[in-house]
């Protein structure tokens, strides 16, 4: 479970691997790629709950912090749960937000 992993000795250095994990992967690979990573460090940056290992945040806010149209966000949510990195948790339709969490050991073999 992710939330035991962030409470162990080592979640003080993981609350800095967990932004630049995904910078690490998005610069040896394609434009898109590059793009999905910076998109999904400022989404771990700014609303990652370290206890739970999960973020909440909703489309519309989700769209106003990455500066898109929020059928963009459908598509990248949808782009990050396809390579593994992203866990859906709980969907984010009809009024609820999303909750997703990062899969580390995907990250790790990345």
């Amino acid at each position: 479970m992710i939330a035991r992993v962030l409470a162990n000795h080592s979640a003080a250095a993981l609350k800095y691997d967990l932004p630049t994990m995904p910078g690490v992967i998005g610069l040896g690979g394609a434009s898109t790629l590059q793009r999905s990573m910076i998109r999904l460090m400022t989404l771990v940056t700014a609303r990652c709950n370290l206890r739970s290992g999960e973020m909440t945040v909703g489309r519309r806010e989700t769209a106003r912090l990455w500066g898109v149209d929020e059928r963009t966000i459908k598509r990248e949510v949808a782009r990050l749960r396809d390579t593994g990195l992203l866990v859906l948790r709980r969907t984010g339709g009809r009024g609820r937000v999303l909750a997703c969490g990062i899969d580390f050991d995907a990250v790790r073999a990345a």
